[in-house]
């Protein structure tokens, strides 16, 4: 569905402060699978409006998935495909991220991203990256010398041949962004159902679909919203949708101690190499970045 077609049935909605008294039965408008960081914010937007809401979750408390679990960058979506539905949400979302951080009190800095060239491959390539990134609307990237380079990152080992510098790029405690768009959502009227893992339907009623765990407990809504992050795929094969197979990749974040923090001033990343082979569709790989966290420390 586009943005214009959910502007124009949300100006249908009556706001919370606006709505007459709800009739309060056991179902639902929405049921939310996932209360990650995306469910949370979807959950949170809809709080607002005059709807019966649940928000479901496998895990104990909510961001425990994947979540919790990445780089904790707050990206720019500089080198996202042009004209691509991913280009577009990254500038979305990063402008709203920007008023919501400080107005949930969430740790970040916005320290800026160097992206390095190790070879002459890489260095070849960073005009195009920098094309690519003006396209997209982040039009402050730029080149910058080796000299820049060793000049903002002192403590960088030798070699690098030039980089790009994003100065959007930054990080965020992904552990307080769930967490407090959940709270706002709840705050607002959502019914959160911990240690609620989907694990079948009950389709018998016509208006609504009945969500069932593995404890047989039972919520019934008419619409569905599938954020269940690497098992989304799992709940769209309960509706009888097979069109999309998530293949999760384990990765590996190193956190060193706070005493380390100074010895990275950005978020650093070795730009892939070009003749690497990859997957159609895939945007380039980064191997291995560095980003200093909100903790103190900084993470590789």
């Amino acid at each position: 569905m586009s943005d214009e077609a959910i502007s124009s049935q949300a100006q249908g909605l009556l706001r919370r402060e606006d709505r007459p008294p709800h009739n309060d039965t056991g179902d639902y408008d929405i049921a939310i699978i996932g209360a990650g960081a995306v469910g949370c914010a979807i959950a949170r937007e809809l709080s607002q409006y005059d709807l019966k809401i649940a928000l479901l979750e496998a895990n104990p408390d909510v961001g425990m998935g994947t979540s919790k679990a990445s780089t904790a960058i707050w990206h720019t979506g500089f080198d996202a495909k042009p004209g691509s539905l991913e280009a577009k949400l990254m500038r979305r979302s990063y402008a709203l991220m920007d008023k919501y951080l400080v107005e949930a009190n969430i740790a970040h800095e916005r320290l800026g991203a160097i992206l390095i060239a190790w070879n002459q491959d890489q260095l070849d390539a960073l005009p195009e990256l920098l094309k690519k990134a003006h396209a997209n609307g982040v039009t402050d990237v730029e080149t910058i010398s080796a000299e820049e380079i060793y000049k903002r990152e002192p403590h960088i080992q030798k070699g690098a041949l030039g980089g790009l510098f994003v100065p959007g790029e930054g990080i965020l405690c992904t552990f307080s962004v769930p967490l407090a768009m959940a709270y706002q959502a709840v705050e607002n009227g959502v019914e959160l159902f911990l240690n609620f893992k989907v694990a079948g339907l009950d389709t018998s009623h016509k208006e609504r679909v009945g969500l069932l765990d593995q404890q047989g407990n039972k919520i019934f809504a008419r619409y569905i919203v599938n954020a269940a992050g690497l098992f989304s795929d799992e709940i769209h094969a309960l509706f009888g949708k097979t069109s999309f197979k998530v293949r999760p990749r384990r990765g590996q974040l190193i956190v060193f101690d706070k005493m380390a923090r100074s010895l990275v001033n950005h978020v650093v990343a070795a730009r892939a190499d070009i003749h690497h082979k990859r997957r159609a569709g895939q945007p380039d790989r980064v191997r291995k970045h560095f980003a200093r966290t909100d903790g103190g420390g900084f993470g590789r």
